[in-house]
């Protein structure tokens, strides 16, 4: 699962041994900052994803569901937008929305829509 948040951009996967563990990881160090402990975050620097923490699944859905109650905005690009510091994250968001947008403008899904 990928979530693009204020927070930041992480993917969230099931731990290869592990039943009820997730690994939670980030490109950006900041971005599993602003939701665990510094000291949980595992650095491995030839990896896909150099960051990522493991959290239980009960750990991440309380997580998510602060998450969720914390949205307090009617824009999510416009939210991060009024974040000077954020400028770089909001350029890699747009990328994705267009993705996104040129992915759902294809003629294969807008004729099954």
């Amino acid at each position: 699962m990928w979530i693009a948040s204020k927070n930041g951009f992480i993917s969230v996967v099931a731990h290869w041994d592990l039943a009820d563990v997730l690994i939670v990881r980030a490109r950006v160090k900041h971005d599993l900052q602003s939701l665990f402990d510094s000291q949980r975050i595992i650095e491995t620097e030839d990896a896909d994803y150099r960051f990522r923490v493991l959290v239980n699944k009960q750990e991440m859905a309380n997580i998510l569901v602060k998450m969720i109650k914390g949205i307090d905005y009617p824009n999510f690009k416009n939210e991060i937008a009024v974040h000077p510091d954020q400028n770089d994250k909001l350029k890699a968001y747009h990328e994705i929305w267009k993705v996104m947008r040129d992915y759902a403008n294809h003629s294969i899904f807008r004729r099954n829509a």
